[in-house]
This record gives C-alpha cells, sequence and structure tokens, in this order.
C-alpha cells in the first residue's frame, strides 16, 4: 500500500486544473471583497459612528458627490482591468512564443497575477454596489462612512498593485527567472513523486518472481479511452487487486500516451468486465501531460526552452546554456536519489502490482539527446553539455550513472569530431574530454 496521497489523485487534478486557471483565485477574492462590503454596510447600519465628530467627512458628505466619486472609482478600475489582462494576454503570447506554449502553464500558474487581477475586479464590484447602497442611505441623512472608507484604502491598494504587477510581468518574462523557477519546481516535483513511490514499498518482495508468474498464466486488460496518463492511484489499484487474489503488471505509467483498445494491464487471471473497468478507474487520463506524477514533464519544460532557443529564428545561446545547467544540476542531485524499484504490496507483504518507474537513465537522455542533436553546430553549449557530464562524473555512484555518461561523452566527441575546429576551440574542446575520459577512466579502475 502507497502513501495515502495516492487515494486522492482525482482531486490532486481537479486542484491542478483549478491551480493554473484565471477564474478561480479572482472569484474567491470577489467574494471576500463583497462579503468585506457587506460586513461595512452592516456595520454603518447597525452601529451610531455618523456621530463620531472626526469622522464626520465620511458620513454627512454630499451625496450626489460621493456617488460620483465612486461611480469615477468604478469606471478607472474597470480601464486599469481592461489593461491589466491586455499585458497579461501580451505576455502570455509572448512567453508561447518564445519559450513554447506549454511554458504557458507556469505563466498561469502564478498566484500573484491571479491576485492583482481578481482584486482589481472585486474593488470595481464593491465600488458599483456601494454607489446603490449610498443612495439608500442617504435617505437616512447619513451615508455608509466605513464603506466608503473601504473604498478610498482598496483604491489606493489598487494603486501599488498596477505598479507591482508592472514590475512583476517584467521580472517573469525573463529567460533567466523562467527557467529558475521551472528548475525549482522539478526539483519538488521528483522529491515529492519519489518519496510517494518508495514509501511502504516491499523491502522483501521480489518483482521478477510476479513477472515470471504472469509469463505462464495470463489475462489482458485493455484501455476503454485515449489519452496521456496523468495519475495512477497505485493505492486503491493495489486493494481491488487483493480482493481479487491476484498479481498485476502495470504496462503504463504517468506521461504516456494510451491509446484505446490498447493493453494497460496484465493479471495473473481473468476478470470480469465490471473488475475491469473498476481497474481502469484508477487510471486518470487527459488531453494533456501534468506534473502530479509525471518526473520527466518539468524536464521536457526545460528541454524545450533549450530547443526553442537553439532555433535559428531565436538564436539564444545564453538561454540555452543556462538549462543546460539547470538539467545538470538536477542530474547531478539523481545521482543520490534513490529511484523507486516499481512494487507495491497490500497490508499483507504480499507483492500484488508491479509498475513501470522512471529511472536515471530515461531522465538523462530526455535531459539530453534533443539539446545535444540540436547543438550540432553550436560549439558554446556542446562544451557545456560536457561540463555538465563532467559534474554528474564527479558524483556517478552506480554503472549505470557510468554507461551513461560514457554514451553521452562518446556521442558527443563524434558530433565535435565532424567540426573543424581550429586553434583555441580545438584545445578547450580537448580539455574538456580529457576532463571527463579522466573521470571515466579512474571509475573502470575502482571498479
Amino acid at each position: 500500500m502507497l502513501n495515502n496521497v495516492f487515494k486522492n489523485n482525482r482531486l490532486r487534478k481537479a486542484y491542478d486544473t483549478i491551480h493554473t486557471s484565471f477564474w478561480f483565485v479572482p472569484c474567491v477574492i470577489i467574494l471576500i471583497i463583497l462579503s468585506l462590503c457587506a460586513a461595512l454596510v452592516w456595520l454603518d447600519s447597525t452601529t451610531e459612528l455618523e456621530k463620531v465628530t472626526w469622522l464626520d467627512f465620511l458620513y454627512h458628505s454630499d451625496g450626489a458627490i460621493t456617488r460620483s466619486l465612486l461611480t469615477t472609482i468604478a469606471g478607472s478600475l474597470m480601464t486599469v482591468v481592461s489593461i491589466t489582462f491586455s499585458i497579461t494576454m501580451v505576455a502570455l503570447t509572448n512567453a508561447s512564443s518564445q519559450f513554447g506554449h506549454r511554458l504557458l502553464r507556469s505563466f498561469m500558474n502564478d498566484q500573484n497575477t491571479q491576485i492583482v487581477l481578481g482584486t482589481f475586479t472585486a474593488i470595481f464590484l464593491y465600488c458599483l454596489v456601494l454607489v446603490r447602497v449610498t443612495y439608500n442611505f442617504e435617505q437616512g441623512n447619513h451615508l455608509p462612512g466605513l464603506a466608503i472608507g473601504g473604498a478610498m484604502l482598496l483604491t489606493l491598494l489598487s494603486i501599488f498593485l498596477l505598479i507591482y504587477f508592472i514590475h512583476h510581468v517584467a521580472i517573469n518574462l525573463q529567460a533567466d527567472t523562467v527557467i529558475e523557477k521551472i528548475y525549482c519546481q522539478l526539483q519538488l516535483n521528483i522529491e515529492h513523486i519519489f518519496s510517494e513511490q518508495i514509501d511502504n514499498e516491499s523491502v522483501k518482495g521480489c518483482k521478477e518472481l510476479v513477472l515470471a508468474s504472469l509469463k505462464s498464466r495470463f489475462g489482458l486488460i485493455k484501455s476503454r479511452h485515449s489519452g496521456y496518463v496523468q495519475a495512477i492511484n497505485y493505492s486503491h489499484l493495489v486493494e481491488l487487486i487483493a480482493t481479487q487474489n491476484q498479481c498485476m503488471e502495470l504496462l503504463i505509467r504517468p506521461g504516456d500516451f494510451v491509446t484505446r483498445n490498447m493493453v494497460v494491464i496484465k493479471c495473473s487471471g481473468d476478470l470480469s468486465n465490471e473488475s475491469q473497468q473498476q481497474l481502469l478507474s484508477c487510471i486518470i487520463l487527459g488531453s494533456k501531460r501534468t506534473p502530479i506524477q509525471d518526473p520527466e514533464f518539468a524536464i521536457m519544460q526545460l528541454v524545450e526552452i533549450a530547443l526553442r532557443a537553439l532555433s535559428p529564428s531565436i538564436n539564444d545561446s545564453f538561454s540555452a546554456i543556462a538549462c543546460v545547467d539547470k538539467l545538470s544540476s538536477t542530474l547531478s542531485n539523481l545521482t543520490r536519489q534513490t529511484f523507486p524499484k516499481g512494487i507495491a504490496c497490500h497490508t499483507d507483504r504480499e507483492v500484488r502490482l508491479v509498475f513501470k518507474v522512471a529511472s536515471f537513465k530515461d531522465l538523462a537522455n530526455t535531459a539530453y539527446d534533443q539539446i545535444r542533436q540540436n547543438a550540432r553546430c553550436n560549439l558554446a553549449v556542446q562544451l557545456r553539455l560536457l561540463e555538465g557530464l563532467t559534474r554528474i562524473a564527479e558524483q556517478a555512484s552506480t554503472q549505470e550513472h557510468w554507461k551513461l555518461i560514457s554514451n553521452q561523452k562518446e556521442m558527443l566527441e563524434s558530433d565535435l569530431q565532424k567540426q573543424e575546429l581550429t586553434g583555441n576551440d580545438k584545445a578547450v574542446t580537448g580539455q574538456h574530454l580529457n576532463d571527463l575520459n579522466s573521470l571515466i577512466f579512474a571509475a573502470k579502475v575502482h571498479d
């Protein structure tokens, strides 16, 4: 049985969808601001603050002038709202063209932007509601002073928010900022996903025994729909398998694309259509990949930025180098990471499920392959890839690590040999290759 958080993957998918939307946080802020308006109006109607001398300017002003002021504030805020949305759309358009449309998720996930948009819209509605309320209060010879004072304070807040928003957008559109945010999210995703899959794994379970048992007699369960695997409810899946007293092999993992009638589960016996549907309900499909359980997702985002930067239309080697640095740092950290074995057991500690997991080789090839292939004419990026491999080699500890490093080094070296390097370029390239070869040779001698 895996971590309890796996039981709520559908909730996590819903949360992920809401978290990357432009409507949820603004709607919450609108409800809060309108509730504040109602509370202040209620206090004005139930208390006698209008008798306080130093609050006369709020309670005993001219009603027509006050309504005119509130109308002016509302109109100005509506203009600010339209400008804010325009700036947001321009930022999203630029991000899509420069970094790739998959990076729009990171921009839409920015809560600061969501809060600013929601606050401006909420203050606009606050003023509209208050315009109607001031007319009612004027009949009682005093205005809702607290509510009017709140409108003034919120208007002052909106001025500072507009200044902050312009600054925030300018910072967020910088390539280094985008790359750093994705890198930090990548570290959190990998740590979270691996800890979930490792928790309560069977220490004594043998993956090979389960796979061997499925070779002699097995049934196949096919997908009823198509889409990307966004999350898998491993815990519930294991419970369902235990009730059938069977063991199964899950042939897909989060991030894979599943077609209709594709075999996704191999089980040790035949199951009814109802039981198969229950098992398939543990696999959440969608139209796109998400980072919920997919460790390759953020790696591919960094790779996409690098590929865009290497394209002839953008030709930004510095952004590509920054992506290589972050990816190399990630892979260096992964050399110390304990990878899950892909075995899940029930409360009886008997292995019930064998599933696919990400490996160091998979993640490293995802990080390096496409960048290396598209940087064959860019010596600066190729040298940084060699430096990254050197950093990884300094922390490598297993044969899997060294095999990956050797393979990537050989492919890079082959690409470099096809170029006519002279002078300092040739010397620098030779030095990088010598440094990496020395580490690989020392590892072989030590083994």
